[in-house]
């Protein structure tokens, strides 16, 4: 007869499984559909899933329908149907999504009161140091 192993029995430790990608993941807003695929391709070669949205509205229904939710909303501002700003003023009103960080990525020269901001152009780097920071 074998002695019992320490991860045998029912006070043994339980594991929990590692998901394939730790990292939380980033929505993307742009309604610009090449910087967009551009953006979500340079994500997921440094590691991160993303979900990508047109405007904000179509980012809005997505964030009712993804698990895990996003680290990080990377959020252009002049869109159609609904734009960033519009958005930021939707997510403040749902207690479960106003608690994602946003950083504007918009070629504006300001961003609104308070929120994070990259200037289009973006440089990678500076947005990749965003993304690694909020979502690890």
């Amino acid at each position: 007869m074998s002695e019992p192993r320490p991860t045998d029995g029912p006070n043994a430790p339980r594991l929990t499984p590692i998901p394939p990608n730790p990292r939380a993941p980033v929505l993307l807003v742009d309604d610009d559909a090449e910087l967009r695929e551009m953006l979500r391709e340079m994500l997921e070669s440094a590691g991160y899933d993303v979900y990508c949205a047109s405007n904000g509205r179509e980012a809005l229904d997505l964030l009712h329908k993804v698990d895990p939710p996003p680290g990080l909303i990377l959020l252009d501002l002049m869109m159609p149907i609904m734009t960033g700003e519009e958005m930021l003023a939707a997510l403040k009103q749902v207690h479960a999504l106003a608690a994602i960080p946003v950083t504007i990525v918009s070629g504006h020269d300001g961003p609104p009161e308070g929120a994070a901001y990259l200037k289009k152009p973006v440089d990678f780097g500076a947005l990749l140091g965003v993304v690694q920071k909020t979502c690890g």
